[in-house]
């Protein structure tokens, strides 16, 4: 595992190895299928692209009879920082009426894609609605104006300090997903 990667020009550096990426994510289906035991049809709906590794690695350790589905908002646009719009790019076409949905996200901050995607859900008539994730910024999340309750985060395999963070499924407009650890942005830019 390198302790350094660059992407478009920007350097970034180890922040948390893989080892304890994957600790936490068996921590989290551990916890998930204890609650999950008597659930039917339990779905588990994962945000592209980011969470699709994050998702991925979840699934293969979920017991039970869990179905998994895709959908993809999206609220970054080139850069570091969230747009603060949400997109759906990818619209959800798994029937979650009557359901219990687990979300699986790569990140949540701003959290303002996990609650478009809950209100989307409750529109279209979930029986439940939970949320696993892999980065966690309470810092963020929990001190927004604008939502003074924000709904809560069911499973968090790792928390974060309010840095930019790439890897394991995370981009940095379009690289970088593929790294098996996670990497935060360096303050200084590298030279070509």
């Amino acid at each position: 595992m390198e302790p350094f990667c660059t992407l478009h020009n920007r350097r970034f550096e180890l922040y948390i190895p893989a080892e304890t990426i994957h600790r936490a994510i068996t921590r989290v289906a551990e916890q998930i299928n204890q609650d999950y035991t008597n659930i039917v049809r339990p779905l588990l709906l994962v945000t592209l692209s980011g969470a699709v590794v994050f998702g991925g690695e979840l699934f293969r350790q979920l017991r039970g009879p869990f179905e998994i589905a895709f959908v993809k908002l999206a609220s970054y646009g080139a850069g570091t920082t969230s747009s603060g719009v949400v997109s759906v790019d990818v619209p959800l076409t798994a029937d979650v009426r009557g359901r219990d949905v687990l979300i699986a996200e790569d990140v949540v901050d701003t959290g303002t894609t996990i609650h478009r995607l809950r209100d989307m859900l409750n529109e279209c008539g979930a029986r439940s609605i939970r949320v696993a994730t892999l980065l966690l910024k309470p810092d963020i999340y929990y001190h927004r104006p604008e939502r003074p309750n924000p709904m809560p985060i069911d499973y968090v395999a790792l928390e974060s300090e309010p840095k930019f963070i790439v890897g394991y499924g995370m981009d940095y407009d379009e690289q970088g997903r593929n790294l098996g650890a996670l990497y935060t942005l360096c303050e200084e830019k590298t030279h070509e």
